[in-house]
């Protein structure tokens, strides 16, 4: 196992995918709801807009920060220089071309749910206006996105080998609020709770075994045995000389 695989973070953040559907399931009963009210390559520029862009540009100019959860995040001067080293990956100019990547198939994911959102429409409240589907769907995509994105980064990230990793500077601490975009408050202690009831993974077989291998390897003292008694040595017998 690659050592960063044993970072928390990346296994959460990279989990998120999974609520994607549930935000992609969002946006079309959005876009199922009500009459159009504008044309529709109107009404899919409106919810690509506000779905893609906010999360692109985030990704492009300041990646979220992964060592964040929810409304806290660890304080920089509390990150590990492995964890520094994860942050500073996530500015290659490869996880740009992803960014980019992502926002296109975006884009042709909008088009495909509108198409597809009037079959949708026995799902949708009965009394729903068109104004408040568009805030929905536009809610929603904003949302696909944002789980979309930051999962495949966290993605590429994992791919990369240790000696890959071990090549890449640790981010200074004083560049991480400016390089990175840091959600809700800086909470370590909280976060470190929150983490101790996550399942951390085993150690490997060959870490085991050197761990195991270098404490047999430590000389143990033993004391000598001293008998109690000795036994005094054997002295010849001497034999009686007659007198002559």
């Amino acid at each position: 196992m690659r050592k960063h695989w044993q970072e928390p973070f990346l296994w959460i953040h990279a989990a998120g995918i999974l609520v994607f559907p549930l935000w992609i399931g969002l946006t079309v009963i959005g876009l199922a709801t009500g009459d159009p009210l504008f044309p529709v390559g109107v009404e899919q520029a409106l919810v690509a807009v506000a779905g893609i862009v906010p999360i692109f540009v985030m990704q492009w100019r300041k990646p979220f920060n992964i060592f964040s959860l929810l409304v806290v995040s660890i304080a920089p001067d509390d990150l590990t220089p492995e964890q520094r080293r994860i942050l500073a990956a996530f500015l290659s100019p490869e996880q740009k071309i992803l960014t980019v990547l992502a926002a296109i198939l975006m884009l042709e994911v909008c088009e495909r749910l509108y198409d597809f959102a009037p079959l949708f429409a026995p799902l949708t409240p009965s009394h729903g206006t068109r104004i408040a589907g568009l805030v929905m769907a536009a809610l929603g995509f904003w949302g696909a996105n944002l789980f979309l994105q930051i999962p495949v980064s966290v993605a590429r990230v994992l791919l990369l080998s240790e000696p890959e990793l071990a090549q890449i500077e640790p981010i200074p601490t004083h560049q991480i609020e400016s390089q990175f975009s840091v959600v809700g408050s800086q909470r370590t202690q909280l976060l470190q709770r929150l983490l101790s009831w996550l399942p951390l993974p085993s150690q490997e077989p060959e870490v085991a075994l050197a761990e195991s291998g270098s404490a047999s390897s430590v000389p143990t003292h033993s004391t000598p045995s001293h008998p109690e008694s000795t036994a005094p040595p054997e002295t010849a017998s001497e034999t009686p000389v007659d007198p002559a």
